[in-house]
């Protein structure tokens, strides 16, 4: 299977949870952009915040009766994903609501996320959900137009029809909580980890199936 069929599959697991910029990433990531390589070469978590973000994969998805996220490597999963597949726009937009989360946790509770209680963690993350919820919102107002020779912004709601072969629409990133949710997810369900304990794995497929009775409590196939 090739890794567009694979990424299908796995959108079609997740029932549209992976956002279209992360569509994008993934499948244009299967061609080498050497204009980009070397800004993604120089992309990393710092130590603090590779525990940071292993972290709030765990909570999203807790260790359980099945793996949790740590168990699946999801936190250095998440740190490839944007070092090999996402802009450095987008990866600075991530460090930033990292470093907004920090900077939360310090103002409401005087501490770092990590030294904070579950309780804390976990109300502290809804309210990212929240704000990252209302930027979507904002991200569908007219986007940025910028001219591609002069790099000057343009006016979405005037463009200049002489010039749109020379202007391209700049998407805003996902917003941080988003992105972090939904590269938790797909990291852990594309892990060896997740498939075999959250789904229902088969290591050697037989014959196909047309229709399959589900019994109760049946768990997801993994694709």
């Amino acid at each position: 299977m090739n890794r567009r069929d694979a990424m299908q599959r796995v959108a079609f697991l997740m029932g549209g949870a992976l956002s279209a910029p992360t569509m994008i990433a993934m499948l244009e990531g299967c061609t080498p952009n050497t204009a980009t390589e070397a800004a993604n070469s120089a992309f990393s978590f710092s130590t603090d915040y590779k525990s940071l973000v292993s972290e709030i994969a765990e909570i999203i998805i807790p260790k359980t009766s099945t793996p949790g996220a740590k168990d699946a490597g999801v936190g250095p999963f998440i740190e490839m994903m944007l070092k090999d597949c996402y802009t450095e726009a987008q990866q600075k937009h991530f460090i930033k609501g990292l470093d907004s989360l920090e900077e939360s946790s310090k103002e409401q509770f005087g501490k770092k996320f990590l030294e904070a209680t579950p309780e804390q963690q976990t109300a502290l993350l809804k309210k990212f959900e929240q704000l990252s919820m209302t930027e979507l919102k904002e991200n569908e107002q007219p986007k940025k137009i910028v001219d591609n020779e002069t790099g000057l912004v343009k006016d979405p709601k005037d463009p200049d029809p002489k010039k749109s072969e020379k202007t391209k629409q700049v998407p805003p990133p996902v917003p941080f909580f988003k992105l972090m949710k939904e590269l938790t997810l797909l990291g852990y369900f594309t892990s060896e980890a997740g498939a075999k304990n959250a789904l229902a794995y088969v290591a050697i497929p037989g014959r196909y199936e047309g229709c399959v009775k589900m019994t109760p409590g049946q768990k997801v196939w993994a694709l």
